[in-house]
């Protein structure tokens, strides 16, 4: 990132979407993206599977997203881990992968056939557990990571006494959010991170998305 005249942090790893929530929380309104075309670049999700958010009057992806897991942290040894936020990361993998290539898009899908995705937790026993069920070509790694074009956060944290502990560290909720070159998929329970204040404003800052019941293919 590069320092402007006016103390203005222009980036060009990702777009203005995922810019806008660090932007205010971390750095006074000042963090700016370089990309252009924000919307083209984003434009590759829609030949993903995963049901990304559109805006309503430009049909754009939405690229920060929240998917709800009310399943409790499991409490058990030194670290945490979450079983129920496990599933749900291998669910949403395979819906991450691009369809055909066709239209405006052909061009940069044929250079980049398949999203690089990186799945992160501040647990290393989550992060364990996370390994386990993921396959070769999907990046496991702690709190920080390193970045990729999707980023999927398991945030383990899911207990009735609103405890998020560590997770609460603002440097590291900028670091994984700012490891996001085109989308951002935070796994959690809203009731246990949305009492921290900062959490909140990170949930508030993405859409909340309802994955179809396997089991029915109808939405819960």
């Amino acid at each position: 990132m590069a320092a402007g005249p006016h103390l203005t942090y222009v980036q060009y790893r990702f777009p203005e979407e995922l810019a806008a929530f660090p932007s205010r929380a971390f750095y006074a309104g000042r963090l700016r993206t370089g990309i252009a075309d924000s919307a083209g670049v984003l434009g590759i999700l829609k030949r993903c599977k995963f049901p990304w958010p559109r805006h309503a009057d430009t049909g754009a992806v939405v690229p920060t997203v929240f998917v709800q897991c009310a399943t409790e942290e499991d409490m058990g040894g030194r670290s945490k881990s979450n079983a129920g936020q496990v599933e749900l990361v291998k669910r949403i993998l395979p819906l991450l992968a691009l369809g055909d290539s066709v239209g405006s898009d052909a061009t940069l899908i044929q250079k980049q056939k398949q999203l690089s995705i990186t799945v992160l937790s501040p647990y290393s026993k989550q992060v364990a557990a996370l390994r386990y069920i993921t396959p070769s070509a999907f990046t496991v790694d702690s709190f920080q990571g390193r970045e990729s074009d999707v980023i999927i956060f398991s945030s383990v944290r899911s207990n009735a006494e609103r405890d998020i502990g560590f997770v609460d560290d603002e440097r590291r909720l900028n670091v994984m959010w700012t490891r996001a070159r085109l989308a951002l998929i935070i796994i959690g329970d809203r009731g246990t991170m949305g009492a921290n204040a900062l959490w909140k404003g990170a949930l508030d800052a993405c859409t909340e998305v309802v994955l179809d019941d396997p089991g029915t293919g109808a939405d819960k």
